[in-house]
């Protein structure tokens, strides 16, 4: 398994490297009035409105600061096997979702059984996944799938 290393939080967290669609820099959001916090805002990529978040105000800590090292991490929020399963139509169409992280800077190799479950059930944070040993540090993984689910979104 191959992970996208990133700080948010003052923390180090990876998603599944197949999963990532692009890494853009950090543009100008259309704010969405009354929306969670952590939902930074909606931006256009090529033609699709793409849900934004942020993952510093989603995990407690703010907004990702405005550097220039601040990047927005598009990923496929899709269930791999939703992704894979071609349909009558051909592959099933992607469900983009944006990360505003900082220091988006590294792909991990891991083993995939080498990640230890997380020590505690968060309800709260479904999307919090197992930690991972990599060459920078231990990196708890984001599941993507569960960042928009209802305990993530109130």
């Amino acid at each position: 398994m191959l992970l996208l290393t990133f700080q948010a939080a003052g923390q180090r967290y990876a998603v599944d490297a197949s999963r990532v669609v692009e890494v853009v820099p950090r543009v100008r959001l259309r704010p969405l009035p009354h929306a969670p916090a952590h939902l930074a805002g909606v931006l256009e990529f090529r033609g699709e409105v793409v849900s934004v978040v942020d993952l510093g105000t989603l995990l407690g800590a703010g907004p990702a600061p405005e550097r220039l090292s601040t990047r927005i991490i598009l990923v496929d929020r899709a269930p791999p096997r939703r992704r894979e399963a071609p349909g009558p139509q051909g592959p099933a169409p992607r469900a983009l979702l944006g990360l505003i992280a900082e220091n988006v800077d590294d792909l991990a190799p891991v083993d995939p059984d080498g990640l230890t479950a997380s020590p505690f059930v968060l309800p709260d944070a479904p999307y919090l996944g197992g930690l991972a040993e990599t060459d920078a540090g231990m990196a708890q993984l984001i599941l993507v799938e569960k960042i928009l689910a209802p305990a993530a979104a109130g």
